[in-house]
């Protein structure tokens, strides 16, 4: 998928995926009930139980109402989903950059979800675009980079990175970008961080 700064649909799913070959068909076919799906991608964590699912959407704005209803109610449907717990969520778009490595195909989903104390939010934003989302989309590894904002719930942003391998988190470069004085003044306004490495299971376009 290339970047479109789409939002779209967030399945997390806890517990064992059953027949994780099964999925790319029955994400296909809950994406039919997404207005302008335009992509679907699966990943599942490195360690614990955890999977995320995403159905990408060009008109984010038509996720509302009767119609993100019927997409929740749907989720919660999925066979292949059966006996998993089933979070579905909005996702609005913030930021979407090709990364150092876009070439190279990713291996790995990197997700990280926060709040932020309230009087601090718009300086959250502004780091974030201005600077660490680049900063990070440039180091050698990262094949993409992209932000959303959660409208209904928390955690309320969620930065994702297609990685290329693991160990582009601890290189010296993405280091170097989580280490400036601009970043030593947002993370502590951070609140319900949570930091999750994802495998890649499959990423389709529809």
């Amino acid at each position: 998928m290339s970047p479109s700064h789409t939002g779209g649909i967030l399945l997390k799913c806890a517990g064992r995926l059953r027949a994780p070959e099964t999925l790319p068909a029955a994400l296909k076919d809950f994406a039919r009930s997404v207005p302008l799906a335009s992509g679907v991608a699966a990943h599942a964590a490195v360690e614990g139980d955890e999977s995320y699912l995403y159905v990408f959407s060009l008109e984010f704005g038509a996720l509302h109402g009767p119609t993100l209803a019927r997409i929740v109610e749907n989720g919660h449907r999925l066979p292949a989903l059966e006996g998993l717990g089933v979070e579905v969520i909005r996702l609005a778009p913030m930021f979407d950059v090709p990364g150092a490595s876009a070439a190279e195909a990713p291996r790995f989903h990197y997700v990280v979800e926060t709040d932020v104390v309230p009087e601090h939010e718009a300086d959250l934003n502004a780091w974030y675009d201005e600077e660490h989302m680049p900063g990070l989309a440039a180091c050698p590894g990262t094949v993409r980079a992209r932000r959303f904002r959660n409208p209904d719930g928390s955690p309320r942003y969620h930065s994702c990175y297609d990685l290329v391998r693991t160990e582009t988190l601890g290189s010296e470069p993405w280091l170097a970008v989580r280490r400036t004085a601009w970043s030593d003044r947002v993370r502590p306004h951070f609140r319900n961080t949570k930091r999750t490495m994802f495998r890649r299971l499959f990423a389709l376009e529809l």
